[in-house]
């Protein structure tokens, strides 16, 4: 009875969902503004809407307006596993009643290696097995779309301006999912998957902004992106633990809406400099998952766990923008701009930091760039680098991530029309994951098998193990089936493009 609860339990971790926060960016933070002049500048360089999240005191230096565009977004995002080196570091079948010297049981019985990689037919003893091979469920190849939407309102004499800005996903209207970065993985997809991608660029991001000119040369702003806090609990009623197609279930859910917030500042100390600070607070996605079941004998039990998605840390910029030239003809500006993230905090899916030997580092990213206008015509010109802060992968954990180059090239071109005045534009994006090999170090033990490094790849079929009172032969060393050991590669491309038009007001 106890193991057929746990079975009843397990499946309804994925019935009842709790979620206490949701809000987060991480498709603005790569992309940055693709619907207005500020580009991967957008934290220093005047745009549109898009300064409601990234520097809403630039709200106060452009137009009021309203905007709409389409985006594309196509990952490749490659992921290639080192082969297994022997049959020696495989799990054999037959271990699920094995246990250690003493006969305490393991915390998690690893699959049969062979079982993972080709399946298992159906016998009289045994029921079928869907193959599960390495990397056959990856992620991080794939397009998404996304509708644009944008506007700005000035008041006071354009003294005050409001913005909105949004990135709306089309057809798979946001994706999430969890997977362990460890052996955990195997009983799942038993692949690797990118972290800060794939399922994060599916997040709905919607910034709201407000800017204030408290003099000519100085403006302020304060936004936040929206934030959705809702609870689902489904009450069960189990009338037998063997009949699952028999049970009963309810629901309470309820949705409350919350904030993010962030910050901004402005300051032309003369005419051709502009310099900019911004502060974005961290944002996450709380999935706290719980179950509750009644069994026809009274007995009442819960549980849960709290997944973590699409989390953000702190993220701080610094900027400078300085007009080369300057006359009435035409600009062209050089700008840069330098963001601060305390990775070192993150969090991953499962809630769990990564571990000390493993721990993640801030990162400095720098980003450079040019805009030139004359007459009607707008072009944008920059690139950045983004340091991965994950270290490599030496050990049991699995953070697949890579260093990444990025540039945008967009023009636009305004047309007055009936009083107002229309941009039409179009960006383009390239950003590149540097390729990375990484190898796992050995698994040292003790003499009675014992890890003694459990930041190490986890040896899944202790030296110690016994059935039924005698050794199993081929718990020597370490067996493990953990997809990234012996190691793994990552690397590959994003491409993007938008489609927009604004139109003054």
């Amino acid at each position: 009875m106890p193991s057929r609860l746990l079975v009843v339990g397990s499946i309804f971790v994925a019935l009842s969902v709790f979620v206490t926060t949701a809000q987060a960016s991480p498709p603005f933070d790569l992309t940055g503004d693709t619907a207005n002049q500020g580009g991967l500048q957008a934290r220093t360089v005047p745009g549109g809407s898009g300064a409601a999240y990234f520097n809403p005191a630039l709200l106060t230096d452009g137009k009021a307006e309203a905007t709409a565009g389409f985006m594309l977004i196509s990952q490749h995002y490659a992921i290639t596993l080192d082969g297994r080196p022997g049959t020696q570091f495989a799990i054999e079948e037959g271990l699920e009643n094995a246990a250690h010297a003493g006969g305490v049981r393991f915390d998690n019985y690893p699959i049969a290696t062979n079982t993972l990689q080709f399946g298992r037919m159906a016998t009289s003893r045994k029921p079928a097995f869907l193959a599960r091979p390495r990397q056959g469920g990856g992620s991080g190849t794939g397009v998404q779309t996304y509708e644009v939407v944008g506007l700005v309102v000035k008041l006071f004499e354009s003294r005050v301006a409001l913005g909105m800005h949004a990135l709306i996903p089309n057809g798979q209207f946001t994706k999430m999912r969890a997977f362990w970065n460890d052996e955990r993985e195997q009983y799942f997809s038993n692949s690797l998957h990118p972290e800060l991608y794939s399922d994060r660029m599916t997040a709905v991001s919607m910034a709201l902004g407000l800017g204030i000119k408290l003099t000519e040369r100085l403006s302020i702003g304060a936004g936040a992106t929206l934030a959705l806090r809702a609870s689902v609990v489904a009450p069960t009623y189990v009338v037998d633990a063997g009949k699952l197609d028999q049970i009963l279930i309810d629901m309470n859910a309820n949705v409350d809406v919350g904030v993010t917030p962030h910050f901004g500042v402005s300051y032309r100390p003369i005419d051709r400099l502009r310099l900019t600070a911004t502060a974005h607070a961290p944002q996450q996605v709380e999935l706290g998952t719980s179950f509750t079941f009644l069994l026809a004998t009274g007995v009442e039990q819960s549980s849960g766990v709290t997944f973590v998605l699409d989390y953000t840390p702190w993220q701080l910029g610094l900027g400078g923008a300085f007009d080369i030239i300057q006359t009435p003809q035409q600009t062209l500006t050089a700008a840069a701009t330098l963001v601060y993230a305390t990775w070192s905090t993150y969090i991953d899916r499962h809630g769990m930091k990564p571990p000390p030997g493993y721990a993640w580092s801030d990162t400095f990213s720098p980003t450079l760039g040019l805009r030139y206008k004359v007459d009607r015509v707008n072009v944008l010109l920059d690139a950045s680098y983004t340091p991965t802060p994950v270290p490599l992968q030496r050990g049991r954990t699995n953070y697949v991530d890579n260093d990444r180059i990025s540039g945008t090239l967009g023009g636009e071109y305004s047309v007055p029309v009936m009083g107002t005045n229309i941009r039409f534009g179009l960006q383009a994006q390239l950003h590149h994951f540097l390729w990375r090999h990484q190898q796992k170090y050995d698994t040292p033990t003790r003499p009675d098998g014992q890890v003694i490094d459990p930041e190490r790849v986890k040896d899944e079929l202790p030296d110690d193990a016994q059935i039924s009172g005698d050794p199993v032969p081929s718990a020597g060393g370490l067996q493990t089936n953990n997809p990234g050991w012996p190691g793994f590669s990552s690397g590959g491309w994003m491409l993007g493009g938008t489609l927009y038009v604004a139109v003054a007001f």
